[in-house]
């Protein structure tokens, strides 16, 4: 095979490749992203957490600039030196608020610490000589400027609260356009895998399911003896190469059964042939025989003794003529409603008067019910199965019962004769297979395809006690309720 008629026939493998691997990436891809903006999200969270700190450092700046102006204001009324405790405050949140600051605002924090020192150094250098001094002019000309500075200061940390807060409003904004994007993101890919397996599943099915489908029919067609059923072109790749070797399954076992057929023909012609040649060998060759040695100068009577013998032998060859006529042809069934009590005693009674018993009774015992069959065939089995057990046992009557069922009616013909070899019960309905010297092994062939064409079974079982009992049955389908 060629490497472009190895990719012709891999065409459902590339396609399913295709179909699996394009979902596959674009759902790798949807998590990549989502993973992603996640990620992004998350560092906006955290931001956002610093920046919420951060104000609140920014207003305990505020508040800390405030109280140590409050502090200093007390060292005025109180006429005490600074206790230092507020400008300690300042420092530390000042420390504190540094690293969160934005660049563009950390000049406030530098311009609130020279405030802070320089709201000390006037007080240090111009309230405290001013307050010694008793100079009110300049004690509160000191304390306006202290004051003013710290409006300045407190100003300053206000506005870097403001800042952070305007950072922390971004990136909530920029936090929350994230989170849209990641959300219609997703639904996008969720759509797009969606339409993909869909459409993929359309196209399979189109590709593959319904060859399916018309691969199995025409397994059902053939299978049910359709022997020209044939696939053709279903689709491509590997379905084209089930549908193609198929098709040539199809073709050989169409052939080998011709050639079965064929050879269970001339089997069965020549089994036919043989047994016919086989029966008809003895009386033919007594025939002959009788024919070479009479003479027409013979003694009447011995002459007519020969001619006897003659024409037995030729009726017997007449007789397995007609069954062999009998069992090949099927059975024109002429149905009629049988009393089955009353006809299986007609039955022995014709029986026993054509003498064809050698003397020996028939004994009837048969419950009454009706049966729709064809009287004559069914009176032809009845006087093959008693002429067989009358033959088959040295004295004795023949036992004839017949009794109704749930499921039909039972007929059984006993005898008390040697019985039938174990494993030949059912070999003895094949045809030319006789147990019986003399015998041509078709009467009860011919009395098995009669019952069958009344839908019944026949079969031979072991007597208890000795003997065999040869069993009908009429299915109840061709039976009617006693009236």
């Amino acid at each position: 095979m060629t490497t472009h008629e190895q990719l012709e026939s891999r065409v459902i493998a590339r396609q399913l490749a295709l179909g699996f691997g394009l979902v596959s990436v674009v759902a790798v891809g949807m998590c990549a992203l989502l993973l992603l903006l996640l990620g992004r999200v998350g560092g906006l969270v955290d931001h956002m957490r610093h920046d919420e700190h951060a104000i609140r450092s920014g207003a305990e700046l505020s508040t800390a600039i405030r109280e140590r102006y409050a502090e200093l204001a007390r060292a005025i009324i109180d006429d005490t030196d600074d206790p230092g405790e507020g400008a300690i405050a300042v420092r530390r949140h000042l420390d504190a608020l540094a690293p969160r600051v934005p660049q563009s605002e950390r000049w406030r924090l530098e311009q609130i610490r020279a405030e802070s020192r320089e709201i000390g150094n006037v007080f240090a250098e111009h309230v405290r000589p001013a307050m010694r001094a008793g100079d009110i002019g300049e004690l509160r000309r000191a304390h306006a400027e202290m004051a003013t500075i710290a409006t300045q200061a407190s100003a300053h940390a206000d506005a870097v609260a403001e800042a952070v807060e305007g950072r922390m409003a971004g990136a909530h904004v920029t936090a929350t356009d994230v989170t849209r994007v990641g959300t219609i993101s997703g639904i996008s890919c969720v759509v797009l895998v969606l339409a993909l397996a869909v459409g993929y599943t359309v196209r399979l099915r189109r590709s593959v399911l319904a060859p399916l489908r018309r691969l199995t029919d025409a397994a059902r067609a053939v299978g049910a003896g359709e022997r020209h059923a044939r696939l053709g072109r279903i689709g491509q790749g590997e379905l084209q190469e089930v549908a193609t070797a198929f098709d040539q399954m199809t073709d050989e076992l169409v052939a080998r059964e011709e050639r079965l057929l064929k050879a269970e023909r001339m089997a069965a012609i020549g089994q036919l042939a043989a047994g016919v040649a086989h029966e008809m060998n003895n009386p033919i060759g007594i025939i002959r025989g009788y024919l070479k040695t009479m003479k027409a100068d013979e003694d009447p009577e011995v002459l007519a003794e020969e001619l006897r013998i003659i024409d037995d032998e030729a009726a017997a060859c007449q007789r397995i003529a007609e069954d062999l006529l009998a069992y090949a042809r099927p059975p024109d069934m002429q149905r009629e409603k049988l009393a089955m009590g009353a006809f299986l005693e007609e039955a022995a009674r014709r029986l026993s008067e054509t003498g064809e018993l050698a003397g020996r009774q028939i004994a009837v015992d048969a419950e009454p019910a009706d049966v729709v069959a064809d009287g004559r065939r069914l009176r032809q089995v009845m006087a093959n199965l008693a002429l067989n057990a009358a033959q088959a046992q040295s004295d004795g009557p023949v036992e004839i019962s017949g009794h109704r069922t749930a499921e039909g009616y039972v007929i059984e013909v006993a005898d008390r004769g040697p019985g039938i070899p174990a494993g030949s019960q059912a070999r003895v309905f094949e045809p030319f297979y006789s147990e019986r010297p003399g015998g041509s092994g078709l009467g009860l062939a011919v009395c098995q395809g009669i019952i069958a064409a009344h839908a019944g079974t026949i079969e031979a079982v072991a007597r208890p006690g000795g003997g065999t009992t040869m069993r009908v049955f009429l299915p109840i389908s061709l039976t009617e309720p006693d009236r």
